[in-house]
């Protein structure tokens, strides 16, 4: 790098790095259609990283000040935001804005192996249970039932439901927008579309537009509150045995692909309903099973 390009990387001004901040949020938004949530979420990593960049400019000190300020978090947030950060670095280098050695493509991103969370049918049960709106138990459901992510249901249109002559189709816009089709009843089908009462989308506030991921995560984490007020009274009036709920809405999409792997479904089939690039990921839910299936014999 020549030695006025160290100079300006290291003297950034905040205007300058907020213009390398929105190019890359758009690359990310028009070019690689990334949801608005993960775009929500990269803009607040990178917001906070700007705060280190005006401190010690765009270099190494600079990553690895901010390796050490991140270091006490949870090993998964740390990943997401070297993932970022790696993303948003690589995207400067690969046009021009930074050259030389890439310092920040070794950051060590592993993460403990982990098995999803889902819900016990109990657990699920005394969930809904307390679940007294409509509007919320409806979509619920729905990610209960289909394994469908929070940001694919919110996006579902009346027009993504195809009738056949023994089913109904459910058309999911994915992650990286990839489409795939979920086999439903006709019934539950009709159910959908009854349920949108003649609005664009099935999930929708009064307006027809769609409610934000973090507004059905606020409710759910509302009835996830009172369903652990009803188990806490199970089990100190009628001293029942049930674990507390400590989940967010993506651990209904893990109920459900636990639930399809006990039905028979095969992984690849559950790979496909889920949406899952690989068949390595769908294989953290079979895990767990074969393990309890061989402690059973002991």
């Amino acid at each position: 790098m020549k030695e006025s390009g160290i100079k300006k990387l290291n003297n950034l001004t905040e205007i300058e790095i907020d213009e390398y901040i929105d190019e890359f949020l758009s690359y990310l938004k028009f070019v690689k259609r990334r949801a608005d949530s993960t775009i929500y979420e990269y803009s607040k990593i990178l917001k906070n990283y700007k705060k280190f960049v005006l401190k010690y400019g765009l270099n190494k000190t600079c990553f690895f000040k901010y390796l050490e300020h991140i270091s006490n978090l949870s090993q998964r947030t740390i990943k997401l935001r070297i993932v970022v950060l790696r993303s948003f670095l690589n995207y400067l280098y690969e046009n021009g804005e930074i050259t030389g050695h890439r310092y920040w493509k070794d950051a060590n991103t592993r993460v403990p192996s982990e098995t999803p969370k889902g819900l016990t049918e109990e657990q699920l049960e005394i969930l809904f249970s307390v679940i007294d709106d409509e509007f919320d138990r409806a979509f619920f459901n729905l990610l209960s039932t289909t394994g469908v992510r929070i940001s694919e249901a919110l996006s579902l249109k009346v027009e993504h439901i195809i009738f056949n002559k023994d089913h109904a189709e459910l058309i999911i816009n994915g992650k990286g927008n990839k489409e795939r089709i979920l086999k439903i009843s006709k019934e539950y089908a009709n159910e959908l579309v009854n349920f949108a009462n003649g609005k664009k989308y099935i999930f929708s506030k009064t307006d027809d537009t769609p409610y934000s991921s973090r507004t059905m995560e606020r409710r759910f984490k509302k009835y996830v509150i009172e369903a652990n007020k009803r188990i806490k009274k199970m089990i100190t009036e009628e001293n029942i045995n049930i674990n507390y709920l400590n989940a967010t809405p993506h651990a209904l999409r893990h109920t459900c692909a636990k639930r399809l792997l006990n039905s028979g479904k095969n992984i690849e089939e559950v790979r496909y309903i889920l949406g899952h690039t690989t068949i390595s990921t769908t294989g953290i839910y079979v895990r767990s099973d074969n393990h309890s299936s061989l402690l059973d014999k002991i």
